[in-house]
Order: C-alpha cells, then sequence, then structure tokens
C-alpha cells in the first residue's frame, strides 16, 4: 500500500506531529476568508481574469457540466500541489468530475467520519446510548487540537459533537480507542466504501481515497449510510460544522453545507455535501504538498464553482393531478391515474440505465410520514415531451380522514430524484368508510331566500339491513373567502334496502343573497351515506307572482297610452290652377263594325 506523507497521521502517533492550531476553537487551523490565491500571480493572465470572476462575483455564474469541468480543469492546472478531487451529484452514478479520485491519501481528520459511522451504528443497534459516558485518557490527548483535559467525562453526544463540529483529537481518539479500528472498517466495508482505512493501533496511518469520500457522502446524501435515521442524524450534526474556511468560505449567506475538514502537516482537506438550489452535490478536496493558505483558497474556489454550477437532473417530469380531493374507501387498495409528461431532454427507457421510476410518500392531515412506495413503479419508455396516464397503486388507510400523496421520479437505482431538482406533484385522497347508498341529488341553480325550492333525489344500492331515515346535510361556501357562512340539514325521507326510488324534498334557502358553492351529501345522523357533491348556486330576492290578482297601488299607475297606427296615409293637397282650361268638345266615337 502506498501512502502519501507517511509522518502525517489524524492521531498525532509517534510517527508524526500534529501543527500547532492557530484557534482554541477548533482542532484544525483556521485559515482567514476573503484571501487571494498566492499561486494566481504564476499563472496566465486569462485564468487569472476567469478566476476572479467565479471568485468575486456579486452573483453565482451559471455553468453547464461541461464548463464546470472546464473550470475546475484550469483551477487545477494552476494549482502548485497534489490534489485528489470527487465530485457527484447524488441521484447519478458517475462523478460530475474526479482527478486521481483513487489516490490513497493520508487522511487527517477525515478520519473521524469512520468513527462517526460506526458509533451511529451502535446507536441504531442500542449497543450505544447518546447519554453514555466516555472518558479522556491521557493517551487520548494530543499536542494540540485536544480540548479537553484527562479524565473529563463527556456524554457520547457531547463526544461526537465535538469531534465533528471542531475536531476535537481527545473525544475522536477516546471514540476510536473505545470503537476499535477493525470495527470501523468493517462497518465502512459493509457500507460499500472501500479504501477508506482507520488505524488499528498507532503503528498505523489512517488513509482514504478521494472516491472512498465521496461514496462515503454519496450515502449519506441518499439517507443510505447504516440506516436512514442514522444518516440524518449525522448529516445533522456535519452542518453544524463550524471550521468553515474552505468549502463555504465563498458561498453566499445561508448555504447549507454538511462537510468534514482534515489538516496535518502539507495536507489540507475538506469533503461534504454542498446543497446548491438545483440539488445536493457531493464534493470532495483533499490536497498536499501545498502552502495551507494557497490550499485552502483552491477548496474554496471548488466549493464556489460547483454551487454556481446549474446542472439539470437525470430526468423530470410534469404531472397532471387532480385539483380536488379524490374519494376513496378506507382500507381498500386504490389506483389513481395520473397522466405523467417527461419534460427532460433525455428519452426514458423501459429498463436499463435509462429506466425512470415513480414514487410517492402518504402523509397525513398532520403531514406525518404514514408510508411510502416499497420501490419504484415503472414508467414507460417515453420521448421527451412524451404523455401517457400511469395508474399508481396506492394502500388506503383504515383510519378515515384526508391524505396528502406525494410524487416524484426516481432513477434506475431508485434513488428519489427531486432533490437533484426534478419536479414533484401533490394530490388529495378523502378516506370514507363505504358509502350506503348511490344517490343523485337533483338541486337548482337558482334558490330564493327564505323560500322552498325542489330538490330531487334519485337514490339505489341501499346497503341496508333495516329501514333508516336520512338527512340532506349542506353547508355555504363563500368561494371569495373560502368560508362556510351556513350549514345545516334538512329531512330528505325513509330508505328502504333494496329498493329504487325517488324523493321529491323541499330545500328552504338561507336568508341570504349571492353567489355561493353548495356542498351537499345524505347522512345517517352524522356519518355521511354518500358522495358528498359541490355546486354553485345563485341565492335572489323573493319569487314576484304578477297574476296574483292583487290591484296596483294607483300612485304607481302612469298614463295608459293610446295605440299607435302601424301606418297612416298622408294628406296630398293638389293646388286649383290658375288659368282656365278648356275642356275638348268633339263627337263621342261610334264602335266599329263588326267583321
Amino acid at each position: 500500500m502506498r501512502t502519501r506523507h507517511p509522518l502525517a497521521t489524524g492521531k498525532c502517533s509517534g510517527s508524526g506531529r500534529m501543527r500547532l492550531v492557530k484557534s482554541r476553537v477548533s482542532g484544525e487551523p483556521n485559515a482567514s476568508r476573503g484571501r487571494y490565491l498566492s499561486w494566481v500571480r504564476t499563472v496566465g493572465v486569462v485564468l487569472v481574469v476567469s478566476l476572479v470572476i467565479a471568485v468575486s462575483a456579486p452573483a453565482p455564474a451559471r455553468a453547464s457540466t461541461a464548463e464546470l469541468v472546464q473550470q475546475l480543469d484550469g483551477l487545477i492546472s494552476s494549482f502548485p500541489g497534489g490534489a485528489g478531487i470527487w465530485i457527484a451529484d447524488p441521484t447519478v452514478a458517475t462523478p460530475l468530475f474526479a482527478h486521481d479520485p483513487d489516490e490513497q491519501v493520508i487522511a487527517a481528520s477525515l478520519y473521524k467520519l469512520g468513527v462517526l459511522a460506526e458509533a451511529e451504528r451502535r446507536v441504531d443497534t442500542g449497543d450505544l446510548h447518546y447519554n453514555d459516558a466516555i472518558t479522556i485518557q491521557p493517551e487520548d490527548i494530543t499536542l494540540d487540537g485536544s480540548f479537553e483535559d484527562a479524565g473529563t467525562q463527556l456524554t457520547l453526544d457531547e463526544a461526537l459533537e465535538a469531534m465533528i463540529t471542531i475536531s476535537d483529537n481527545g473525544s475522536a481518539l477516546a471514540l476510536w480507542r473505545i470503537l476499535g479500528g477493525s470495527n470501523i472498517d468493517a462497518t465502512l466495508e459493509k457500507a460499500g466504501i472501500k479504501n477508506f482505512h482507520v488505524a488499528f493501533d498507532d503503528t498505523e496511518d489512517n488513509w482514504a481515497t478521494p472516491h472512498a469520500i465521496g461514496t462515503f457522502f454519496t450515502l449519506l446524501a441518499k439517507r443510505q449510510l447504516i440506516s436512514g435515521a442514522a444518516s440524518d442524524r449525522m448529516l445533522a450534526r456535519l452542518e453544524r460544522q463550524q471550521i468553515n474556511d474552505r468549502l463555504p468560505a465563498q458561498l453566499p449567506p445561508g448555504v447549507v453545507v454538511a462537510h468534514k475538514t482534515g489538516n496535518l502537516t502539507s495536507v489540507t482537506h475538506d469533503a461534504g455535501i454542498i446543497f446548491t438550489k438545483t440539488g445536493p452535490r457531493v464534493v470532495v478536496a483533499m490536497t498536499w504538498d501545498a502552502p495551507d493558505e494557497d490550499a485552502a483558497n483552491f477548496i474554496s474556489s471548488i466549493g464556489s464553482l460547483v454551487y454556481s454550477a446549474n446542472l439539470q437532473p437525470v430526468a423530470n417530469a410534469r404531472y397532471q393531478v387532480a385539483k380536488t380531493a379524490i374519494p376513496v374507501d378506507v382500507a381498500t387498495d386504490t389506483r389513481v391515474s395520473v397522466p405523467i409528461t417527461n419534460i427532460g431532454t433525455r428519452a426514458w427507457t423501459s429498463s436499463g440505465a435509462g429506466a425512470v421510476g415513480l414514487i410517492w410518500d402518504l402523509t397525513n392531515g398532520q403531514g406525518a410520514l404514514l408510508m411510502r412506495s416499497p420501490k419504484p413503479l415503472p414508467l414507460p419508455a417515453l420521448q421527451p415531451q412524451q404523455t401517457q396516464s400511469v395508474a399508481i397503486p396506492i394502500p388506503i388507510p383504515a383510519q378515515p380522514g384526508t391524505y396528502t400523496v406525494t410524487i416524484g421520479l426516481a432513477d434506475a437505482s431508485g434513488t428519489a430524484l427531486a432533490p437533484a431538482g426534478a419536479a414533484t406533484a401533490t394530490f388529495t385522497l378523502r378516506a370514507h368508510q363505504p358509502y350506503l347508498v348511490t344517490a343523485q341529488v337533483g338541486m337548482p341553480h337558482t334558490l330564493h331566500r327564505s323560500e322552498a325550492s325542489l330538490v330531487v333525489v334519485s337514490y339505489s344500492e341501499f346497503a341496508s339491513n333495516t329501514d333508516r331515515p336520512l338527512l340532506m346535510s349542506w353547508r355555504l361556501v363563500d368561494p371569495r373567502t373560502n368560508r362556510t357562512v351556513q350549514q345545516g340539514s334538512s329531512p330528505v325521507g325513509t330508505f328502504k334496502p333494496g329498493v329504487t326510488g325517488t324523493f321529491f324534498v323541499p330545500f328552504v334557502a338561507p336568508s341570504i343573497l349571492g353567489t355561493y358553492k353548495l356542498t351537499y351529501e345524505l347522512r345517517d345522523g352524522t356519518v355521511s351515506v354518500s358522495e358528498p357533491v359541490t355546486a354553485t348556486v345563485e341565492i335572489a330576492g323573493p319569487r314576484t307572482y304578477p297574476d296574483e290578482g292583487v290591484p296596483a297601488p294607483s300612485s304607481e299607475l302612469g298614463v295608459v297610452p293610446s295605440p299607435t297606427p302601424r301606418f297612416e296615409f298622408p294628406t296630398i293637397t293638389i293646388p286649383k290652377p290658375s288659368i282656365e282650361i278648356p275642356f275638348l268638345h268633339g263627337r263621342s266615337p261610334k264602335p266599329s263594325a263588326a267583321p
């Protein structure tokens, strides 16, 4: 086995000596922020400009994967020391970028990640508890980076917190001594993390490859390291890291980073998960043979470039879900059909590496998770912008109530794609006891304030052994505020088992005016026995009856107009001529002789 810097160990054993810390707050040097790279002056002008823009621009630049690779290659080529880099999207099987990923490097304080994993495994099994006492022994104290005196007792929780958040060596070595290096290695190996070795005794070095550390954080991001609960606890602790002079140093305020640093002579590391706007990114930077300040700035520049890159998830979708609650019977297996459109740039395949699955979570009205899909539901092969309806099987709880289903995509390995930016959708299920009756209620669209209207109730399939008097329960909702303004019930009649019938029911409208949503259903006491129906109704003023024969007050009568003829011929006057026109006189004509 070949390792770098065999004289430097994370335990400060007899084979080497840890550097003096510059701050009592942490077990590692705390480099100042905002420093330009001292080695930038040795590279070309073009690279200098590009690095300054990437490091000090007020707003993060957006970069594709290809651009990110190009920028990282330029950064590494100008770095004066050696570097092993692993950058990955936890939802993608292959890394986004890797440089010397299998180089075996002295782990420095990154070995504490293995200690953390083994401790959390034992908490899961019940072999250890957070309130168990951990005693710092004299052999646990190092020349620097140990903040507790020999004989100090800490709880397991306190020791883990000090080991991770301020990289306390005394706590770490006390835990390493109790847990054992061989057990830690076995736990890492079982988790699928190869080439991560925690020393068995003081004669060995702690070492790991960037690939191994990347696998550790990938499993953590996917909540698959030890267990989902253990992963959550480890992530929360790593997010409380107080040594933030490397990966987080150039990120905008408020960006969450779950990470662990490592320092020894000529060795400077930082590794963790940066939670970007498009999903989590695993970033591992292990450096050697470079000044501490240069290494810290190099690592912080990597963090900035990765955060700024705008990377697409491997698959994305648009869902057409129901906008209103879907009624379902309790304790049944229901299939909900949802049209799904591939809105990504890649085609989906029905199997293999390009396959895409659908996963779901079911929560109750309080938001508590009740169940999730046991495995991804295979989705059909779809080209980009192609749509197909998918029937999603969902087991309905036995308790009536309102439940929310959240659906999303998973890749071929079953990893959820939502953390990488893939869309999700939600719809609501309203679980009820099986209804006793199938009924259709005919409600007029126009009602009159405080007056009765005729409602027709046609029913069938009354599933009961006895006659039951049923009510029509209703509530009136103001659509502007979505609040109930009035509610009540009206008797319908006695329903008989196995009989199909019709009831004509008088329904007295509430004494208000306007347009409302009226929701009504049949009830047996307080139990719903039919599907609720919602309709928009207009409540108008009282009806008027002009043919009732009641004379109108004379003061309200106007002048009755006389009928107007449809057409009237005009009168034409012919004037008398001003001169005398004599009439011609002559013989009257005789009739012609007959032929």
